[in-house]
């Protein structure tokens, strides 16, 4: 799989008004909240205004276009457009937009220096790649299927604000990473981390999410890909596969899961097992997937 590595402060200031507005307490930089905590929080407002009852999936498309967009007027109308569904609103492209550009600005001024700081950042990351990233793959392909990955993937550095974080956006084949400098836990290197990321990529496709549908499907990569994942780390020494990790995993690496259900009770046992009835039986990934939503009994 080739990577290409690209920095992007228009994302990264939108993923730290994001950790701000829905995960203030889990901050590792005050600076963040003290520089961008009102125009994060307008952000956010605006946000639940528009789409009250699905106000994560807008901050999640609205980072991921910000990664592929460059003006923020089209941005905002893509947004406004695509992921609310709504034509001719120019007073709420023009809000967005504007919002936009607040928190860009203000984030600049934070971080005038991070188109150079940031790759820097993420070379111990890139050489942990160059070291392992093509065995993880490599396994993974084999306890899956091979074709389950891309071919080509970008992955957007962000700026650390919680301390290790990243989340995978399908619809524009890429991932956004915050480029920590030391592995935040031992346990679970962030080269485990990036390869579950890019493991989500192709989940999109028809081959693997047909009868799912986009919003079953974006709440059944993250937890579906975690176990392969680790396997395939613990065959290349670097984790382990078993119950203890995949919890550390959905705390750490904040993979969400489904409100009524609790991580150590229900998730976790219902994940393991499923992952050694699939190595046992080895349906297609497809098959598997859809075992998986019955089993968790999430739509």
């Amino acid at each position: 799989m080739r990577l290409l590595w690209t920095p992007n402060s228009s994302a990264s200031a939108l993923h730290a008004a994001e950790a701000i507005y829905l995960y203030h307490a889990k901050l590792t930089d005050r600076r963040i909240t003290e520089s961008l905590g009102n125009y994060a929080n307008a952000i956010g407002k605006w946000i639940d205004v528009q789409a009250p009852y699905d106000a994560n999936r807008v901050w999640y498309r609205l980072i991921g276009l910000a990664a592929t967009i460059d003006s923020n007027r089209e941005l905002a109308t893509a947004v406004v457009r695509k992921v609310l569904l709504r034509d001719n609103e120019e007073n709420a492209v023009q809000q967005l937009a504007g919002l936009i550009t607040d928190i860009e600005a203000a984030y600049t001024q934070l971080f005038p220096k991070f188109n150079d700081q940031v790759p820097l950042r993420a070379r111990p990351l890139q050489e942990h790649w160059l070291g392992f990233g093509s065995g993880l793959l490599a396994h993974l392909g084999r306890l899956t299927q091979k074709n389950l990955l891309v071919d080509e993937a970008k992955v957007i550095l962000m700026q650390p604000v919680l301390g290790g974080s990243g989340v995978a956006h399908l619809e524009q084949n890429l991932v956004r990473i915050e480029a920590v400098l030391t592995n935040p836990l031992v346990e679970l290197p962030e080269v485990v981390r990036l390869g579950w990321l890019l493991s989500q990529l192709h989940l999109d496709q028809a081959q693997f999410s047909d009868s799912l549908g986009s919003n079953l499907l974006a709440r059944l990569a993250p937890l579906a890909m975690l176990p392969p994942i680790l396997a395939a780390a613990e065959v290349m020494e670097l984790s382990k596969c078993d119950e203890s990790i995949a919890e550390l995993a959905i705390e750490h690496w904040h993979i969400p899961v489904p409100r009524e259900k609790d991580i150590h009770a229900d998730i976790v046992p219902l994940m393991m097992d499923w992952w050694e009835t699939y190595l046992q039986t080895r349906p297609n990934w497809h098959t598997a997937m859809l075992a998986f939503a019955k089993m968790l009994q999430i739509q």
